[in-house]
């Protein structure tokens, strides 16, 4: 069964693949992947009345149109105080796409933990780091081995 949750999206002109596009905002129920329903995390839902959206200068580097423009994007979820802030890019509209994507990664590494997006990720990356260091450790041997070489022969260790 493909999973579906409420998405705020355009519709209005029926497309090729039976979803709806160009209208005012409203709620759609649109199929999305990837999401967490058989692993037993819960899928978050972030809704636009629990955002607030602030649009402030940007700052560092990326010259005179960046710091004269409010492409800078904070956005802050009310019911947990999460906040984020986007100045990836000088367009206003990207920021805010980028942003909304991190406010909902930032939320299910919160609500689900190991078992989200991004602990899977962290998960992944601790396996392979942990790979790495027993081949190094079956290659050139434990630090135990390395300490008992550098005592001198006949010595008991302390």
């Amino acid at each position: 069964m493909a999973a579906a949750l409420w998405h705020r999206a355009r519709i209005g002109v029926l497309c090729s693949a039976s979803r709806l596009l160009n209208l005012p905002r409203l709620a759609v129920r649109l199929p999305v992947r990837g999401a967490a329903t058989d692993s037993g995390a819960s899928p978050v839902v972030v809704r636009d009345e629990d955002i607030d959206e602030k649009h402030v200068r940007g700052w560092g580097n990326g010259g005179q149109k960046l710091n004269k423009t409010s492409s800078c994007v904070q956005l802050t979820h009310r019911p947990t105080g999460t906040m984020v802030v986007c100045q990836d890019t000088r367009s206003l509209h990207q920021n805010r796409k980028i942003a909304m994507k991190r406010l909902r990664e930032k939320l299910d590494l919160q609500q689900n933990g190991a078992a989200s997006k991004i602990g899977k990720q962290v998960a992944k990356l601790r396996a392979r780091k942990h790979k790495r260091r027993q081949r190094a450790r079956k290659k050139y041997g434990s630090a135990a081995d390395a300490a008992a070489d550098d005592e001198p022969c006949g010595t008991e260790p302390t």
